[in-house]
């Protein structure tokens, strides 16, 4: 006899490894990005304050206010992901109670940051082929670390913890240059875009504005694809299959 598919099997039954989602084939970098969109469209004023606060948040304070900015920006963009609720000012306050962790993370950027001013002209001063290992080790870092803002916010882990689990996650199964390519294609390709369209249309600097904000939703997209377990994310937005960037 021939053993049916049980139909009244839950989600869970389709979902593979700790990260309970179910496996798809090939980049899903545009299905991020179209959650992102219809996040944004939803409450566009919102996310463009918040986009210009995290932009300006940063500048004015070097740095500093960096990681809490962007933990309050990925806090609101999960809450919105998971529940289509208009996300609220408590929602963006709630990274505060995970605040010292944030603020290594802000070191961290800052001591990167400093390393990329101080060591990247150095190196080019001497050899001007040997700033790629260093290009090479700040992708394999950035792609590894992707998670850890939105791990310290939404399970409140502390930073070193959100590093060994965003690198395990995105190593696992060969995912490391699927992940590599979102980053590119999110986080890199559009501000080069811009900047380069600038030099022709100075006003369409203004673009990054609404650009930052789809980049963070975006990357909260990616994160419930490799760490969420709610089977009833996204329901608001007609997508109910999520998927991972296997």
């Amino acid at each position: 006899m021939v053993r049916q598919k049980d139909s009244r099997r839950g989600p869970d039954s389709t979902r593979c490894g700790k990260t309970g989602n179910p496996k798809r084939n090939g980049m899903e970098t545009i299905r991020h990005l179209r959650t992102a969109w219809k996040l944004f469209a939803a409450s566009p004023i919102l996310y463009l304050l918040m986009g210009a606060a995290l932009a300006y948040g940063s500048l004015f304070t070097l740095g500093l206010l960096a990681g809490p900015l962007i933990g309050g920006f990925v806090n609101v963009g999960l809450v919105h992901h998971r529940t289509g609720r208009p996300p609220g000012f408590a929602d963006l306050t709630s990274a505060v109670q995970n605040l010292g962790n944030l603020l290594l993370l802000s070191l961290l950027f800052l001591i990167s940051w400093a390393g990329i001013g101080v060591v990247l002209p150095v190196l080019m001063a001497i050899l001007w082929w040997a700033y790629l290992p260093l290009f090479i080790l700040l992708a394999a870092l950035a792609t590894w670390w992707m998670h850890v803002p939105v791990l310290i916010v939404d399970q409140r882990k502390s930073l070193w913890g959100a590093m060994g689990a965003s690198r395990a996650r995105v190593t696992a199964d060969g995912g490391f240059l699927p992940h590599l390519g979102f980053l590119v294609c999110i986080f890199l390709l559009p501000p080069t875009l811009i900047f380069g369209l600038s030099r022709a249309f100075p006003s369409s600097y203004l673009l990054h504005f609404i650009v930052c904000p789809i980049q963070f939703l975006a990357l909260a997209s990616a994160y419930e694809d490799d760490f969420g377990n709610k089977p009833d994310a996204m329901n608001f937005l007609g997508d109910t299959e999520r998927g991972t960037f296997r």
